[in-house]
């Protein structure tokens, strides 16, 4: 009887054992499941394109098209359509056929290996894949498509299925942008094929009614209804992404899948591309302004990506704690807190203590309204400084160079 029970505590001893040291090899990484493109899958970065489909985004050269899209119409804020109990329901007919649901293939390899990964065997299927769902629209009738960047970054394969066509299509991606979480993607179909309109972002006002359509846990033209809650969110803030961010706010539901769908205002149109929500909250959701989006589709559709510029300046908010130091009486702008000297600003002339008040003519009010500016300029693009200096007013332009 003593000896069966110590040969029971000994074999309890060995299954705790092999557990713990299974345990042990996946948390350091000895056994790992990795892409196509060999990265882990649990340090991928989600908006970076990897996958077999996605990295070969190279645009479609300069002989693309710039206008690939077509723009709503110019609209007051106070023109108001009195709400209808149809009017939900035509809103739907008109736009679906322009929506398409996007189904994504990522092929895995398990291994099992040391954890710099010099050494790696690998197990199993050799043919483990993993899919996803997302959403997208046409812009075009010739099948240009926007969606968001995430959706499609680790794709060895893609097919999206129109509202209207039996059967899933593949796709050609056109550019990505992992920045903004943007990605062009493009139909071959020998027929027309529905498309929305682009509206003006800027115009849309707090409060305004839209619609979110999307492929939300597989339940294809789901739609969703709800109001813009806020605008210019920034949602990674300290971050690179971040300088990049101004999203939408909205109460539309947004879930897992809603990713790259359209939020259209009451006329069809869109105003932003739904990319993202908070964990656990209810109607917070979060859309890239279509403006963000025309402005970033010239170089998608031309080279396959965005070549961002760079200023070389550093500034914060010109707080009145600020302009009491640097005794100034201007209440708004950004001053300058750091200066690379070998950058193109510092260059031509701006110098530390420098309150940017506009740029090429346009006023801006901030530290984050002049990031934006910035950040959406072309490499190459002339950039004019309006700065104020020790109380004097002068002009500074330089050329904005390549962001490394």
């Amino acid at each position: 009887m003593q000896r069966r029970r110590g040969d029971y505590f000994m074999k309890r001893r060995f299954v705790i054992f092999s557990i713990l040291c299974i345990f042990a090899f996946w948390h350091i990484d000895c056994a790992s499941v990795r892409t196509s493109s060999g990265e882990s899958l649990r340090s991928a970065d989600r908006w970076a394109p990897t996958g077999k489909a996605s990295s070969r985004a190279l645009g479609l050269g300069p002989n693309a098209p710039t206008d690939i899209w077509t723009e709503g119409q110019s609209r007051e804020n106070n023109n108001i359509i009195p709400l209808n109990s149809d009017t939900y329901v035509k809103l739907a007919q008109r736009s679906n056929p322009a929506v398409v649901n996007i189904f994504t293939t990522q092929d895995l390899q398990l291994g099992v290996g040391d954890p710099l990964g010099i050494f790696r065997v690998p197990v199993g299927d050799a043919n483990l894949q993993m899919t996803a769902l997302g959403t997208g629209f046409f812009i075009s009738p010739d099948g240009f498509m926007l969606t968001n960047a995430h959706v499609i970054a680790k794709a060895d394969r893609i097919h999206v299925f129109l509202h209207d066509l039996q059967g899933p299509k593949e796709v050609k991606v056109i550019g990505v942008d992992p920045l903004t979480d943007l990605a062009l993607l493009k139909v071959d179909c020998d027929q027309n094929l529905s498309f929305l309109k682009m509206a003006d972002s800027d115009a849309v006002a707090i409060g305004a009614i839209v619609v979110a359509i999307g492929n939300p846990f597989g339940l294809d033209y789901s739609l969703t209804t709800g109001v813009i809650s806020a605008k210019n969110r920034v949602i990674n803030p300290g971050s690179r992404r971040g300088l990049y961010e101004d999203y939408l706010q909205t109460s539309a539901q947004i879930n897992p899948g809603n990713s790259g769908g359209p939020l259209l205002n009451l006329w069809g149109e869109v105003v932003g591309v739904n990319t993202a929500i908070i964990a656990g909250a209810q109607g917070i959701g979060f859309t890239i302004p279509s403006n963000l989006a025309k402005a970033l589709l010239p170089d998608l559709v031309r080279s396959g990506r965005i070549a961002r510029s760079y200023s070389g300046v550093g500034f914060v908010d010109l707080n009145p704690s600020l302009a009491k130091r640097f005794g100034v009486s201007e209440t708004y702008g950004a001053i300058v807190v750091s200066l690379n000297p070998q950058g193109p600003a510092a260059i031509s002339g701006v110098k530390h203590g420098d309150i940017i008040l506009a740029v090429n003519g346009k006023e801006v009010k901030n530290a984050r309204e002049l990031s934006l500016i910035i950040a959406g300029a072309r490499v190459g693009e002339k950039l004019s400084f309006s700065l104020s200096r020790r109380g004097k007013r002068m002009t500074i332009v330089f050329t904005a160079v390549n962001h490394k």
